[in-house]
């Protein structure tokens, strides 16, 4: 056995994922999810500055099984001030992605984790991802309950996991060339981790 691949099996790190299977895999995404469409729609009412509007769009249709638990209690004027108030921070970001960003810098960890935090008491942890992903999708990838069990990441999901998360997605995935404009490389790891932690739930 070569001495690279001991070195990894001894750290128990996952092969690299190929350019050809990520790019596949992120292709299969649009024709087998129905809801992809609900994405474009929300991100384009977000745009046009119907911000709350493009939440619960993207909430109710990308999050519905945690967001029907809310709804009774969903107040969405209290909710759009809550968004706003953290607008400030998302502008700090907004110049911020996945590949350039340095994710050990003390105050964009902070900012990633403060804006995930407030968005989580609200929307829970699923939700909070989903939001801050429709705000700035070339930075923030979204999870939910399935590829957090396939990461191993606990399904309390505090903001230091979040942090984590993305910093290993960064890693991971630092080597695929991706150039599709329509798509950051954010959002399209997120649908590749979606159909490979739905996959691996059957």
């Amino acid at each position: 056995m070569a001495p690279q691949t001991i070195h990894r099996l001894k750290e128990h790190q996952p092969m690299p994922i190929s350019q050809q299977e990520f790019k596949k895999t992120v292709k299969q995404f649009a024709k087998i999810e129905e809801r992809s469409g609900f994405w474009a729609r929300a991100r384009n009412l977000q745009l046009a500055g119907y911000e709350t509007e493009a939440y619960v769009l993207l909430l109710a249709t990308w999050n519905f099984a945690g967001f029907r638990y809310l709804l009774n209690d969903f107040n969405a004027n209290k909710f759009e001030a809550a968004v706003k108030k953290l607008n400030p921070v998302f502008d700090r970001l907004k110049a911020q992605t996945l590949k350039t960003a340095d994710l050990d810098d003390k105050a964009l960890a902070k900012d990633i984790k403060l804006i995930y935090r407030k968005l989580k008491g609200m929307v829970k942890q699923t939700g909070a991802s989903k939001l801050m992903a429709l705000k700035n999708p070339a930075l923030f990838v979204m999870w939910d309950t399935k590829i957090r069990k396939m990461y191993r990441i606990n399904n309390v999901a505090e903001p230091d996991d979040y942090l984590r998360f993305l910093k290993r997605m960064k890693q991971e995935f630092a080597h695929i060339k991706w150039a599709d404009p329509s798509t950051p490389l954010a959002k399209a790891i997120d649908e590749y981790n979606y159909l490979k932690a739905a996959s691996a739930a059957i």
